[in-house]
């Protein structure tokens, strides 16, 4: 068979052939879009880092365990037109533009109307990575305006952390391991849409060096729902080359997704594209004139939006075509957008052993020990849950890692160490004290070998309860005052209860909350705070539950603090069941002897009584 062009332009080719055959195959269509998960009023560590097999990895995770997981390229982080502010007109926060300029952020502290944006490395075991830290890099970050990562610290001071402006803020060291989780404000200088490129590094116990690679994370800012998410424009070329070879090219090189070729309205098969290039080879052609298109099928429907070549005529004369249309099948990969889918207490049972023949007796002397854990590092909520009809408070234990444990309030300590002193800062925390006093303090943001405390509502379904969460402070006994207050992107103090100013104090929680918040304490020692949390069931009932919730401050003995479990004696002088003593409620009081012989001797005579009367009745 020989061919050769009787004419040559950029839009039109005669092939001249011996001999054709028209396949009867008919070619396969492209894949359709799909959209991406739209995340715009969640929990998410948006930046979540994985190790695996001595591999690293970044993935996206929603919620709280049980943890829902994505790839990166698998969702869009929407932030909602909510989240615009005002650039305050103060010295530390210049760096996010001009004051007074708009600037939209998804803040460190938890608004349910908003997306609430960390990162963590609770996946990745202690002991594997030398020093047990990795370092998470900002790779890249392109957008219509600037972005910055900060987090607002205990007295209201910004503290950077990326940015796409100054090249001093790419790269964070974090550690491993339980508790590792941070958020953070992300504040953007424009609508519209943002990929910011991340990328962790470590190296192992052994020396190795380990990289994740970059991975593409999409943010978009502006409307309000998922369908405000807009996708970006392509557009699509198509050249024709003797053989016959189709190209295809698509822009934004990086869009993913496929072509499908076509001869007027038949589909000639379809490629993938591959850094903005589609490439198909076909002999399906039949002599005559031909209207040949491209048309670019974007993976994510609200990441890219499809577009269809300029019409490229072509001839065919005479030429054989016995070749079926080749196709590319659809990888997994893909880079950008989204729409949306958006302790039961233990009992300890002793067994006696006796013999047939001897019964020994043993003498007994009470004992106390004292039951419960002291928590002063790591990852805490104090939580609400609905078990059984009840409502019920907890303390949501995630020191560890792994799957979290529930404790009752009375069986924990919770210790504020020196690590946890700081001083008033300004003015504007004067319901703390004055400027520079001294105070013990939870910060809102995690803090090395401080406590990490929030307060939860996430085990609440809808279809438990309606309506918030009331949480009351009543009463608070201790050394000093305590207050608990949340701080806005901008540092200024917002609090939520306050024993100096009276108690008491409410605060409404939404369900599926999730916060942290600045827990401060005015002098050391040890502080009792009465909660009660009470909410409606979708019954109609009011359910609630009173707790006290015990803090070490400073120098004290926490374990001091913690209930005691007093061993008492029988008559017989032998060991008889436990009493336990707890912070919230009295333990059960053992009678003393002359009370229970007392009591032996009555019971005895009405027993008489009883039996002389019934005598004298029969007669």
């Amino acid at each position: 068979m020989t061919r050769r062009w009787l004419s040559a332009g950029a839009a039109a080719a005669v092939l001249i052939a011996t001999t054709w055959v028209v396949s009867a195959v008919p070619a396969t269509a492209a894949p359709d879009s799909k959209n991406r998960t739209v995340l715009n009023d969640v929990h998410t560590d948006a930046v979540d880092v994985q190790y695996a097999d001595g591999r690293l990895a970044l993935r996206t995770r929603v919620g709280n365990a049980p943890y829902q997981f994505y790839e990166a390229s698998d969702v869009i982080f929407q932030l909602r037109d909510a989240g615009q502010l005002a650039v305050p007109d103060v010295p530390e926060y210049a760096f996010l533009g001009p004051a007074n300029s708009p600037v939209w952020i998804a803040p460190q502290v938890q608004d349910p109307s908003l997306l609430f944006a960390g990162w963590d490395t609770e996946s990745v075991p202690v002991g594997v990575l030398a020093g047990d830290t990795v370092d998470l890099h900002l790779r890249g970050v392109s957008g219509p305006g600037r972005v910055e990562v900060f987090q607002t610290d205990g007295v209201g001071q910004p503290v950077r952390i990326f940015s796409s402006a100054d090249s001093a803020y790419t790269s964070k060291r974090e550690g491993v391991g339980p508790g590792h989780h941070v958020h953070a404000n992300w504040a953007f200088g424009a609508p519209g849409r943002y990929r910011l490129t991340f990328e962790v590094t470590a190296t192992t116990t052994a020396g190795a060096s380990l990289s994740s690679g970059p991975v593409d994370y999409t943010w978009f800012v502006g409307g309000t729902n998922p369908q405000d998410v807009v996708a970006d424009a392509t557009t699509t070329t198509l050249t024709a080359a003797a053989g016959v070879t189709l190209t295809s090219s698509v822009t934004p090189t990086n869009a993913p997704g496929w072509v499908e070729f076509f001869d007027g309205s038949t589909s000639l098969g379809y490629s993938e594209v591959s850094s903005g290039t589609a490439v198909l080879t076909t002999q399906a052609l039949s002599p005559g004139k031909h209207t040949l298109t491209a048309k670019f099928i974007p993976r994510y429907a609200n990441d890219y939006l499809s577009s269809v070549s300029a019409p490229v005529p072509y001839d065919v004369v005479g030429g054989p075509t016995t070749t079926n249309p080749t196709t590319t099948n659809p990888t997994t990969t893909s880079t950008t957008t989204t729409t949306s889918a958006t302790t039961q207490p233990t009992s300890t049972t002793t067994q006696s052993t006796t013999s047939n023949s001897t019964t020994t007796t043993t003498s007994c002397v009470p004992t106390t020990s004292r039951t419960g854990v002291v928590l002063d590092q790591g990852h805490v909520d104090y939580a609400a849950r609905v078990i059984d009809g009840r409502l019920v408070s907890q303390v949501k234990d995630g020191t560890t890692g792994g799957t979290p444990q529930w404790r009752a309030p009375g069986q924990v300590v919770f210790h504020l160490k020196a690590a946890a002193a700081t001083t008033v800062p300004s003015d504007a925390f004067a319901f703390l004290g004055p400027v520079s006093a001294k105070i013990w303090q939870i910060p809102q943001t995690q803090k090395p070998d401080v406590v990490w405390l929030g307060w939860n509502t996430e085990e609440i379904t809808s279809a438990q309860a309606a309506g918030d969460v009331k949480w009351q402070l009543t009463e608070v006994s201790g050394p000093g005052s305590m207050a608990v207050y949340e701080l806005d992107p901008f540092g200024k103090p917002v609090v939520i209860f306050n024993s100096k100013d009276g108690l008491p104090d409410n605060y409404g929680i939404r369900l599926g909350t999730h916060a942290h918040g600045n827990w401060a304490f005015t002098a050391s020692g040890a502080y009792r705070l009465t909660f009660t949390q009470s909410v409606t069931l979708t019954s109609g009932a009011t359910v609630s539950d009173k707790q006290v919730v015990t803090f070490a401050v400073g120098d004290v003995d926490p374990k001091t603090l913690l209930p005691t479990t007093t061993t008492g004696c029988g008559a017989s002088g032998t060991a008889n069941s436990a009493a336990t003593s707890r912070l919230a409620s009295t333990g059960v009081s053992i009678l003393p002897p002359l009370a229970v012989g007392t009591a032996l001797v009555l019971l005895g005579s009405g027993l008489l009584f009883v039996l002389r009367r019934r005598r004298n009745e029969a007669r």
